[in-house]
C-alpha cells in the first residue's frame, strides 16, 4: 500500500466516524456548533497526514478559529462557561489529532516506501537512499518542465575521521540517530530526505528557491552542529560539516549529473 493510500483510507475512516458522530448532536442546544466542532477534526487530520508538521500546525490553528466563530456566534441558551469549556475541550482535541498526524506523516511515508520498494530505503536510518533521491529528483524536473516549480537540493556531510575512533556498532547508531533525530526530525513534511552514503545526508526542498533553502539548511546545520558538540565532537573545523546547495533551473546541468551519479550509488552499510 502506498502512503497516499493510507492517507485516504484514514481520512475516510475518521469521516465515517466524525460523520456518524453528527447525528448524536442533532438534540443539542447548540448543535450547529457541535456539527462544525466534529467536521474540523477532519480539516485538522487531512493538514496534518498530507501536509506533516507544519499542515498539523495551520489546519489546527485554522480548524481552532472557525470553531471558535461558531462556539461563541452560535452558542443558543448555552452560557459563556459552558461554551468556553467545551470550545477547550474541542481545542485539545484537535491539538492531539494535528500532533499524532503530523507524526504519522513524518514517520509513515518513509516506511511505506520501505514496505513497498525496499530497494529505496537506507537500512541504518530508514530514511530515502541514493536511487530513490535519483527519482525525486527527475520527477521535480518533470513537474517544474510542466509547472515551472523551482526546487533546491542541499547535501550535508559530516567528516568521517570523527567516526573513526568509534566501535563500528557505535557508529552505526550515531549514523542511525544523525539520520532519524537531526535530520528527519527538523525538515518540513514535504521535503524528502536521504542518506546517500556513510555521513552523507541529501534534502530536497520542493517548491523552494535557492533563498529558502538557503534559509532552512542554516538551521538544520545548526542542528547538526548541536548534535556533534553533544557528543563531544568538534565543530569548530569548517570541514567538520560540508554543505553543497544546488537549485533548478538555475544548477540545471549540475542537478542533472548528480540524478544520473546517484542512480549507480550504493549506501555504504557503515
Amino acid at each position: 500500500m502506498k502512503y497516499s493510500r493510507f492517507e485516504i483510507l484514514a481520512v475516510v475512516v475518521v469521516a465515517v466516524a466524525v460523520i456518524a458522530s453528527m447525528f448524536a448532536t442533532i438534540s443539542s442546544s447548540n448543535r450547529v456548533a457541535d456539527i462544525v466542532g466534529q467536521a474540523m477534526i477532519i480539516v485538522v487530520l487531512v493538514g496534518g497526514l498530507h501536509w506533516g508538521r507544519r499542515g498539523a500546525l495551520i489546519s489546527f490553528l485554522a480548524a481552532t478559529t472557525f470553531y471558535a466563530i461558531f462556539a461563541f456566534g452560535a452558542r443558543g441558551d448555552m452560557s459563556l462557561a459552558s461554551a468556553t469549556e467545551v470550545f477547550l475541550i474541542r481545542a485539545v482535541a484537535y491539538a492531539g489529532v494535528a500532533i499524532v498526524a503530523g507524526e504519522l506523516n513524518v514517520r509513515l511515508k518513509y516506511l511505506f516506501i520501505k514496505l513497498e520498494h525496499h530497494d529505496y530505503v537506507d537500512d541504518i536510518t530508514s530514511l530515502y537512499n541514493a536511487v530513490y533521491l535519483s527519482k525525486l529528483i527527475e520527477k521535480y524536473i518533470n513537474e517544474f518542465d510542466r509547472y515551472g516549480s523551482k526546487f533546491s537540493v542541499t547535501s550535508f556531510t559530516v567528516n568521517q575521521e570523527l567516526l573513526l575512533p568509534l566501535k563500528k556498532k557505535a557508529r552505526v547508531k550515531f549514523i542511525k540517530e544523525l539520520g532519524n533525530s537531526v535530520i528527519r526530525g527538523n525538515i518540513r513534511g514535504a521535503d524528502e530526505a536521504a542518506r546517500l552514503q556513510s555521513t552523507t545526508f541529501s534534502i530536497l526542498f520542493p517548491n523552494t528557491n535557492i533563498d529558502g533553502a538557503t534559509c532552512a539548511s542554516l538551521r538544520i546545520k545548526g542542528k547538526i552542529a548541536s548534535y556533534l558538540d553533544r557528543h563531544g565532537l568538534d565543530t569548530e573545523n569548517d570541514k567538520t560539516i560540508r554543505t553543497e546547495m544546488l537549485e533548478y533551473p538555475r544548477d540545471k546541468e549540475a542537478l542533472e549529473i548528480l540524478a544520473v551519479k546517484l542512480q549507480n550509488n550504493t549506501n555504504d552499510k557503515s
